[in-house]
């Protein structure tokens, strides 16, 4: 082999090794709920339109609740995890299961939607309201899955309840207590509208979700429990199973979080990614036909975007903050 051959051949083998490293580089991970939530089928739309729109490949992992999920973040498991704004808002505030251990490296990327959860019964059940749900069967404890409690104890305060004020039945996470609810052990529980698990249960038993009071006071109640929620209406569509006429559900927002060490082009891009390509992350899933993309750098309360997501929001004319 002669020195040109010998020099092309090393230059070319230091080009595939910098493409491999840059490929390597480019690989993140996006943590969420497991299958059968409706998070972990958002977050996979997430990831494929990443890989496809911005180059770069994005694995989810995921964990049976939002603190384990958001903890990976926080521990470098993860650059960036798909999480509700209220869990994100506790776990930087230090609250609730985070109370002296603050999450000081989750940094908002993109607050992607507005996210509607329920109660949902039988529907030949006689619970008409939340108000019924007194002294009725419903999931208590929610070891797996804290912010069982407080979903729960912000819908029943609506109409003046909380978790006491019904016959709690033990259970782990919202997994768990749809099968309970499905096998007859509970008269309600908690899970969100659209979900896969929700189309499972409303073909076995027929489901109804309940509509919530939306007079101020009862928002007022509600946000109480924590300043993210409040009550929104949701018509009938055919993806979600249970909402039956115009009905009033608990509403917050869906947000992709990042680690604070993951580097600003990364961030930068992945924004990118969902800004420009709504349509593509409607055709993986339709719960982002709620996604409005100039409002994706909407200001959370307590939480600050990561640098890279200010940069492109600022550069398109989106960013809300100073």
């Amino acid at each position: 082999m002669n020195l040109f051959s010998k020099a092309a051949l090393a230059g070319a083998v230091a080009l595939a090794s910098s493409w491999t490293l840059s490929a390597q580089a480019q690989t993140v991970s996006i943590s969420t709920l497991p299958p059968g939530s409706i998070n972990n089928v958002q977050t996979q739309a997430i990831a494929k339109v990443v890989q496809e729109k911005a180059g770069i490949q994005m694995r989810v992992i995921t964990f049976n609740s939002p603190a384990a999920s958001m903890g990976a973040v926080q521990a470098g498991e993860a650059g960036f995890t798909f999480m509700s704004n209220d869990e994100v808002g506790i776990a930087v505030r230090g609250k609730d299961e985070h109370a002296g251990k603050p999450l000081d490296k989750l940094q908002l990327a993109a607050t992607v939607f507005p996210f509607k959860v329920g109660v949902l019964v039988r529907d030949d059940s006689d619970i008409k309201t939340v108000a019924d749900l007194k002294g009725k069967r419903f999931p208590t404890g929610w070891q797996g899955f804290p912010q069982g409690i407080a979903l729960s104890n912000a819908i029943l305060a609506t109409a003046g309840l909380s978790l006491a004020d019904t016959d709690g039945v033990p259970t782990v996470n919202l997994l768990r207590a749809a099968d309970d609810f499905k096998a007859g052990r509970l008269d309600a529980t908690v899970f969100a509208v659209g979900a896969p698990k929700m189309a499972e249960i409303d073909a076995s038993v027929k489901i109804r979700f309940l509509s919530l009071d939306d007079a101020d006071q009862a928002k007022a109640a509600m946000a109480a429990i924590r300043p993210e929620y409040t009550v929104a209406p949701q018509t009938p569509l055919p993806h979600l199973n249970g909402v039956i006429g115009e009905t009033n559900l608990m509403q917050y927002a869906m947000t992709v979080a990042a680690s604070s060490d993951v580097d600003e082009e990364t961030v930068y891009k992945v924004v990118k990614a969902l800004h420009e390509n709504k349509d593509a992350l409607v055709a993986a899933h339709p719960s982002f036909n709620a996604m409005n993309p100039d409002n994706i750098s909407v200001l959370q309360p307590d939480v600050k975007y990561h640098p890279g997501a200010v940069r492109y929001y600022k550069e398109i004319g989106i960013w809300k903050g100073e």
